[in-house]
């Protein structure tokens, strides 16, 4: 007896394409496969050896060496670079922001910066750290953003952490008005191969002078034990892992995420190197990272703290 098996004929699945070059090229060619687009220059649409090939940071795509870029100067592609934001045009009133007229006494840790009266220079700094976000994919934001844990988690009252209070919260309170808006005093954040993004004072930079507050995505502790991020801050340490927080700026974050870590094997580096310190404060009744100047910083230097002054340390070897 003969059975003949009838087979439903398979609905074709396609693939939903979103490149503009990936629509035309399989227009043109219907045969073109996926490997062939993915070996594709997005420059000049020519196939890439793999040896010669660039992968750029923020959009994945693939070019020749001598289509990419220079890398000296940005680290992302020409494309993107290209389609880089517009430029804000920062509020005129927004420097007279940081003549808050603070009282200051003895007892007083923080101080304001110095403000930036050049029109250009201040449109610098606050342009350098758009862009550097926008290379990284990372939406700005002053603040802690609580996506994946709960903000009740951050109870500063769990751990004996100094309270900010007085002169000292009113002097946070003033600045975090301007950071919020994206500024943070006499600061640019510059690109090298070397070290990556970084950042450098462009004016004089006074001892306790307010930097920025530590910002980013919060997340416990016990979530992120494997993480690979190089940006990891610690928020809350309570001794359990289920309990303490961490700060990761991968989604969101501000300027700390671009100040550079000294070397810990060095010898003296911390007295050489650092000019900057990290500090977590109960602040209102929650935990909050602070970074001030624990020295005085002159124009034109680059921005130092010691990763490794939490509980979670992290081998600093390869740092410059």
């Amino acid at each position: 007896m003969l059975i003949i098996i009838i087979r439903p004929k398979q609905k074709e699945i396609t693939k939903d394409w979103t490149c503009a070059h990936c629509i035309e090229l399989k227009n043109t060619f219907p045969d073109t496969n996926d490997d062939e687009i993915d070996n594709v220059c997005q420059k000049c649409q020519k196939e890439v050896d793999s040896k010669d090939e660039v992968i750029c940071t923020k959009c994945n795509k693939i070019f020749h060496k001598k289509c990419y870029g220079t890398k000296t100067i940005s680290p992302i592609c020409n494309l993107c670079h290209s389609q880089k934001p517009p430029k804000f045009i920062l509020n005129e009133k927004m420097n007279h922001l940081l003549n808050f007229g603070v009282p200051m006494t003895s007892s007083n840790l923080f101080i304001l910066p110095c403000c930036v009266y050049d029109d250009k220079l201040r449109q610098n700094c606050f342009q350098s750290l758009q862009y550097a976000l926008y290379c990284q994919n990372i939406n700005f934001n002053d603040d802690l953003v609580y996506s994946s844990a709960k903000k009740e988690l951050n109870n500063g009252y769990n751990e004996k952490l100094d309270p900010l209070i007085g002169k000292d919260l009113l002097t946070f309170k003033k600045y975090k008005q301007v950071t919020r808006i994206g500024f943070y005093g006499p600061l640019r954040v510059e690109y090298n191969l070397d070290q990556g993004f970084y950042v450098r004072s462009v004016q004089p930079i006074a001892y306790k002078t307010l930097i920025c507050e530590y910002a980013g995505d919060v997340y416990r502790f016990a979530d992120q034990v494997y993480s690979t991020s190089d940006s990891i801050m610690s928020l809350l340490e309570t001794g359990f892992a289920a309990t303490s927080l961490v700060i990761i700026p991968e989604k969101n974050g501000n300027i700390a995420k671009y100040l550079s870590g000294i070397n810990n094997s060095k010898k003296n580096s911390k007295k050489m190197q650092q000019n900057v310190k990290s500090r977590r404060y109960n602040v209102e009744g929650q935990s909050r990272v602070i970074l001030y100047a624990c020295r005085d910083i002159k124009s034109g230097e680059i921005l130092y703290y010691d990763y490794n002054e939490g509980e979670f340390k992290y081998n600093t070897n390869y740092f410059v």
